[in-house]
């Protein structure tokens, strides 16, 4: 509804369709009772109400047995002001998505024979296309030697188009993982995806007019600057977002890191109060960039403008247009000579005649508006975003060891080398994924580092995976011929590369005491040293064939 105290009178044409089942319904500004739009950088959300009469049958009302299906709804909304000024003709804004939820008020007449339902009251939210669908998006998928670019572009709904003009999207990343749809994470794609451009200081915008998206890591430039007339404006406020008041530190936590700590200056801080962002890398780099990262993170929102209009502006003001204000507002006022970027737009609007019968089938109507502006500075340098709900990680997969030395049947294990920072690395085959392979540090785990047992080929693991790394957190099975009988008492510690190429050390009661046995084999080779009570017995063989 609109703001009754900052209301203003203006007449519109409106033009709202309707797509769904392959038809298109065109509602025009007489029939337009109400709507509702808030565009913000990265997308906008809207609401609309609109009346159908039929004169002498409900039928005549051919959008009702399509409302009310299950299909998907497309919807349209195209504005303008219906009257040009002197100097400038009026141009339109179209907003383009999707129907959220919808209602349908009905009214039959009794009086006409059949009590037929000759007037509908239709009620719609709509939003931008990427915001509908990618709310109810909530993959689990592992992407490995990708790019954010090709994590983004591999998870778009149909028919929605994102330009990347962003440095940090077109990286190949060595590991990659969403766990959207793991129990526990409530988060959605569009959650992950703001999530991901935050921490990436990067800026997501969406272009009405082609209707498509772009993520940027500058903010767009918005062309020549627009006036904005003393006389269309009812009042301007300034605002001052709050301030950083937390110096910052990264840290390195690695023992191998050469540079522990690097410190990130605020002018604008106050003594003894800090954010220290943490992480652990022996490659010196990494905490490089991640202080370039938060370096630009860091920086101060600068002074905003809020206006509310008093006239339906004649070239509609959408978000990172460039506005300034005119000389009429004097010298003194503290936005003079100062050049802004719209950040967002709120328009309520409400038809004067509200009786489904008045204007009907009108282009334009004459309506109640409320219209507000958020500007900022265009040296303002700090990415907006809605709310989001940040993802969780790690989940847990099953994988396999990959190891390409030696012969199928071997039990070996094999050392590679990441390509980027040369580290040794694990390859894991992930069966849920086609068997991917994944990188993972080749590190001793859980085991003190005087034990030297790396994992064998196609031993099963537990895959711990965080978005853009993961690791080994368990292992799953014992190697064939490792676990001892069920009925026995002891240990086992079997190494070699299989069962005719190995070396056992066991360790079990036999009658309640102990015995260790030592085995070495290598084809019909044998060699054994059992020690036992009072006993330590040699042996050393060549097996024949049969036994």
């Amino acid at each position: 509804m609109a703001d009754e105290e900052r209301a203003f009178v203006d007449r519109l044409t409106a033009t709202l369709e309707l797509t769904t089942g392959g038809e298109t319904f065109s509602i025009k500004a007489g029939d337009l009772k109400r709507f509702e739009l808030d565009i913000a950088p990265w997308g906008f959300e809207g609401s609309a109400s609109f009346a159908l009469v039929a004169i002498a049958a409900q039928s005549e009302d051919e959008l009702f047995a399509k409302f009310i299906e299950k299909d998907l709804v497309e919807v349209s909304l195209k504005v303008a002001r219906a009257f040009d000024e002197v100097e400038e003709k009026a141009t339109s804004m179209t907003v383009k998505g999707v129907v959220t939820d919808r209602s349908v008020v009905e009214r039959a007449f009794p009086d006409v024979a059949g009590t037929p339902v000759l007037r509908r009251q239709y009620s719609i939210r709509f939003e931008d296309r990427g915001a509908a669908l990618l709310r109810q998006h909530r993959p689990t998928a592992l992407y490995v030697d990708k790019s954010l670019k090709e994590l983004i572009e591999a998870n778009k709904p149909d028919k929605v188009t994102i330009e990347h003009q962003w440095s940090a999207g077109e990286a190949k990343r060595p590991v990659l993982s969403l766990g959207l749809g793991v129990d526990g994470n409530d988060a959605s794609f569009r959650d992950f995806l703001f999530w991901l451009l935050h921490r990436e200081n990067a800026g997501f915008y969406y272009d009405s007019v082609g209707d498509k998206y772009r993520i940027v890591s500058r903010k767009p430039e918005g062309g020549e600057a627009k006036p904005l007339r003393r006389s269309a404006v009812a009042s301007i406020e300034a605002r001052f977002p709050p301030l950083r008041r937390d110096a910052a530190s990264v840290l390195n936590a690695s023992t191998e890191a050469a540079t522990k700590k690097k410190d990130i200056a605020n002018e604008k801080g106050a003594q003894g109060v800090r954010t220290d962002h943490l992480i652990r890398s022996s490659i010196a780099s990494h905490l490089d960039d991640r202080v370039t990262l938060e370096t630009a993170r860091a920086k101060q929102r600068e002074p905003e403008a809020v206006v509310s209009l008093r006239v339906f502006p004649t070239t509609p003001l959408l978000p990172s247009m460039k506005v300034t204000l005119d000389d009429g507002f004097g010298k003194n006022v503290y936005q003079h000579e100062k050049t802004y970027r719209v950040v967002s737009t709120r328009i309520r609007a409400e038809a004067e005649r509200q009786e489904a019968t008045e204007d009907n089938g009108e282009e334009s109507n004459t309506y109640r508006i409320d219209h507000e502006l958020c500007l900022e500075l265009t040296s303002d340098p700090v990415f907006r975003f809605p709310g989001f709900q940040r993802p969780v990680w790690p989940f847990h997969v099953e994988g396999k060891i990959l190891s390409e030395a030696g012969d199928e049947e071997h039990g070996t294990y094999q050392i590679y080398q990441e390509a980027e920072t040369l580290l040794d690395v694990y390859k894991v085959k992930v069966p849920l994924w086609d068997d991917e392979k994944v990188i993972v540090p080749f590190e001793p785990l859980y085991q003190s580092g005087h034990f030297y047992f790396p994992a064998y080929k196609d031993e099963r693991v537990l895959l711990e995976l965080h978005f853009d790394r993961a690791r080994i957190c368990a292992f799953l099975d014992w190697r064939p011929g490792a676990r001892l009988p069920a009925d026995a008492q002891g240990n086992h510690i079997l190494v070699g590369k299989g069962d005719k190429d190995q070396t056992s050390i066991r360790h079990v009661y036999a009658d309640g005491k102990p015995q260790l046995t030592i085995a070495r084999s290598m084809d019909k080779d044998q060699q054994v040293i059992t020690i036992s009570e009072g006993t330590i017995r040699f042996e050393t063989q060549e097996k024949q064939d049969g036994g």
